[in-house]
């Protein structure tokens, strides 16, 4: 059977031959390459070969471990009811102070103002 090239042969085609000469310069296999992978080296994005990622994220983690010794803090407080909490944590994202990106009390105290400019079209709405 013959195909007569169009548009989308000729782009599946090209897709494959770049990855699998990209595959066969890195020593991957393509079947392992995701999807943002593929994309970056069909675009020609300078990525390295996924062995090299791993030994970096290896080496990133190893760099992370030994600078985050595990220091644990207890804290104690007491809640609204009076309860005493007792709360340990090891992690430094839970030593942080807690802290809402949006203040709550002012949506409230405002919410009047922004309801005053709702408009509803009253063609739809039954008294009933």
């Amino acid at each position: 059977m013959l195909l007569k090239p169009n548009k989308t042969i000729v782009e599946v085609a090209l897709r494959d031959l770049i990855l699998s000469d990209y595959a066969k310069k890195n020593n991957v296999n393509t079947c392992a390459l995701t999807q943002s992978e593929v994309r970056d080296i069909i675009l020609g994005a300078e990525i390295t070969p996924p062995s090299q990622q791993w030994q970096q994220i290896a080496e990133i983690e190893k760099q992370a471990k030994e600078a985050s010794q595990l220091t644990a803090v207890t804290t104690k407080t007491t809640n609204v009811h009076g309860d005493d909490l007792i709360v340990t944590t090891t992690s430094p994202y839970e030593q942080t102070a807690f802290g809402s990106k949006t203040d709550w009390r002012v949506l409230a105290t405002n919410l009047y103002l922004r309801v005053n400019h709702i408009c509803v079209n009253s063609e739809d709405i039954k008294e009933t």
